[in-house]
């Protein structure tokens, strides 16, 4: 139940956020829980329950997340980077089994897609050749 609430309460936070900033900035920092977990129970979701799923969705900040499958296990890749294997948490939600990445999907009966991708960003050497921090980012379908 906390966690279903801390869900909720980041979500209207990144959904706020989005709404305030300027189109071009479109990934929120998250200030509260700094992990991605797997779920204590996995949802077990068939093939043609994930078929709904599949395909690619663009992101608030530009990039593009595919998901597919490839025989019985479920992928979700961010534009042209590694492909992460990914399990269901919910009947809308999915957890990378890397712990890299995290979704929850909305579809609508009338076709539009809402929802929240977060996911690491690794440690980086930035332009003054400073190592930035892994952190996580949340961006919305917009």
């Amino acid at each position: 139940m906390k966690k279903l609430i801390a869900i909720s309460v980041l979500s209207a936070l990144s959904f706020a956020a989005y709404a305030q900033t300027s189109s071009d900035v479109a990934t929120v920092e998250i200030s509260g829980d700094k992990n991605i977990n797997l779920p204590s129970k996995i949802y077990r979701m068939d093939s043609d329950e994930f078929y709904k799923f599949r395909g690619s969705y663009f992101l608030s900040n530009g990039m593009t997340l595919s998901l597919f499958e490839r025989g019985r296990a479920m992928f979700a890749r961010i534009d042209n980077q590694d492909r992460h294997q990914i399990v269901a948490s919910a009947s809308n939600a999915f957890v990378a089994k890397d712990l890299q990445l995290k979704m929850r999907i909305d579809l609508a009966d009338n076709g539009e897609v809402s929802g929240e991708l977060t996911y690491v960003v690794p440690s980086q050497l930035n332009a003054e050749n400073q190592v930035t921090k892994q952190k996580l980012v949340t961006a919305v379908f917009p």
